[in-house]
């Protein structure tokens, strides 16, 4: 009898190790964390202003789990107000997925909810409040995924949670913008007018928008006190000469998008979203709120070389800095030409009778859904997505056409004369040159000119270096179209398919959004059949 117990022990004992072997299929684990969300003060380079903190800090804590665990999250609400966790890009049950009113019932005042769901996945994502315009004030936190069986593409793995920071509450930006001030184009550096216009060359452009009764253009709505890198405007990463170092890049802003670039070259995109994709290599590319990247980068054997992430606006970046010793920063991005306009003088919207028709949109055609094909918005038959694939590779950093300004002559003279045998080195290997601390920290800051009383000192037309989006590689779009999946991704062909038709607009001077026609508070209901 003995001898049987002992052989079926070995028996179960082999069947384990053979089961434990075999890929995807292995004990799980129940990841324990507690999030605790507050009202507190914070103080980002020496301003203090009201925030929301998770477990004391913002942003809130790496949670880090491996694919087939479980997660069990408690979250206590210590805030005088409801307050609500989704997880980002996880696949969750929907009484998981922490949106209040919609699949779950928001955490209210001195509450705790628990939070349980297994881990169906792998990769960089993210979690934040969807209550309230919370997520502004700091409350969001980074996610990470291990494969099954590991990742050892890279010596180090580390997160950058980019984010935007305002001292002010979050309800008086969102009450700014819906009165239509124009105060926030004025403190950025944004503001545009017609003298401006004629500076740049570009007076035709500014009437032509004139006539069709449009607001000046921008690329950001708000105007910020610092954009954030971990929480901090600049911060480092320690690493050695050498190492290939991953990162982690989730865009955790409210509204901003950024220009991502490392001084000491170029980056390999190796992941998109979460999901592994073909790599690539980008000098420079622009990552679109909520979005994430994995990218390898390679670090030089002497010196701390720049992570930089500008605002897409150009108002200010944040810095990360890898490595150590003397620091080499990212070079600058050109802003934006605020007065370039995409319409390349088409005059049809400008005699149009209706607001679609404003847009390059006849009625008819919304009602039949032309609209949708590319190359609407009255540019002559010109793809909305032609030229982006050329702007979304590697950058060359070729001088402004002869319509932009161009850098100032007696700067450009003093950088020749006084380079040397390291810059020229630097130049060549695509590094940065030598960081010069007080001026970098200026640079940094969003809000710039309210008390900049020099005369266009708030004007587009004031900046040194202009570029259109898209237009200039210097200003590149997102890397979309050279992004790849591993696998096939199309759907089955003998499913069925339902379309569903949403049409997006709003009104940018009231700041009201729509979708097909109604207000989203009247339209926030989708009906979707089960199958």
């Amino acid at each position: 009898m003995i001898r049987k117990l002992k052989i079926q022990h070995i028996w179960l004992s082999a069947m384990f190790l053979l089961v434990s072997a075999i890929p995807g299929v292995g004990w799980t684990e129940t990841v324990n964390y507690e999030l605790t969300i507050a009202q507190k003060k914070v103080t980002i380079s020496g301003t203090t202003a009201e925030g929301m903190t998770l477990n004391g800090s913002i942003p809130g804590p790496t949670l880090r789990f491996k694919e087939g665990d479980t997660a069990r999250i408690q979250v206590h609400n210590r805030m005088s107000v409801a307050t609500s966790i989704h997880w980002h890009g996880l696949l969750v049950p929907p009484n998981m997925d922490g949106v209040p009113y919609v699949s779950f019932p928001p955490i209210q005042p001195g509450a705790t909810f628990t939070y349980e769901f297994p881990i169906r996945q792998s990769g960089t994502y993210w979690y934040h409040s969807h209550s309230n315009l919370q997520e502004q004030s700091g409350v969001y936190g980074s996610i990470v995924i291990e494969p099954q069986h590991g990742d050892r593409r890279a010596d180090s793995d580390h997160v950058i949670l980019l984010s935007d920071w305002t001292t002010e509450d979050p309800h008086s930006v969102l009450r700014s913008l819906k009165r239509g001030s124009e105060w926030y184009a004025l403190d950025k550096g944004s503001s545009q007018s017609i003298l401006g216009a004629a500076i740049v060359g570009k007076l035709g452009d500014y009437f032509v928008r004139e006539l069709q009764r449009m607001p000046a253009m921008d690329i950001a709505d708000v105007a910020y006190d610092y954009f954030l890198a971990n929480g901090q405007p600049e911060t480092n990463i320690k690493a050695t000469g050498g190492e290939t170092v991953r990162l982690r890049i989730i865009n955790g802003s409210a509204t901003t998008y950024f220009h991502l670039e490392y001084a000491g070259g170029p980056m390999k995109i190796i992941a998109a979203d979460g999901l592994d994709v073909q790599p690539i290599a980008q000098q420079r590319f622009l990552i679109s709120v909520a979005e994430t990247y994995d990218v390898l980068v390679k670090i030089p054997q002497n010196g701390a070389y720049e992570f930089r992430a500008t605002a897409q606006d150009a108002s200010g970046y944040a810095s990360v800095w890898l490595g150590g010793g003397q620091r080499y920063p990212a070079p600058d991005i050109p802003q934006p030409n605020l007065y370039q306009n995409v319409s390349r003088g088409n005059q049809a919207p400008i005699w149009a009778l209706t607001p679609n028709g404003t847009m390059g949109m006849p009625d008819d055609k919304i009602v039949s859904g032309k609209f949708d094909q590319p190359g609407m918005m009255g540019m002559q038959g010109m793809s909305m997505t032609q030229g982006l694939d050329d702007t979304a590779s590697s950058v060359s950093m070729s001088m402004p056409s002869k319509k932009e300004p161009a850098p100032d002559r007696h700067e450009m003279a003093g950088a020749i004369m006084n380079k040397t045998p390291e810059m020229d080195t630097m130049k060549k290997t695509g590094h940065g040159t030598p960081d010069m601390p007080s001026a970098q920290h200026q640079k940094r800051k969003g809000k710039k000119y309210a008390k900049d009383f020099r005369f266009l000192a708030a004007d587009v037309s004031s900046r040194k270096d202009l570029a259109a989006d898209g237009m200039d590689p210097r200003r590149p779009w997102a890397p979309y179209a050279k992004l790849r999946a591993l696998e096939p991704t199309s759907f089955e062909t003998d499913k069925p398919i339902r379309e569903i038709r949403l049409t997006l607009d709003g009104d940018m001077e009231r700041y009201v959004w729509f979708l097909n026609n109604k207000a989203l508070s009247e339209s926030d209901v989708i009906r979707i059949r089960a199958g």
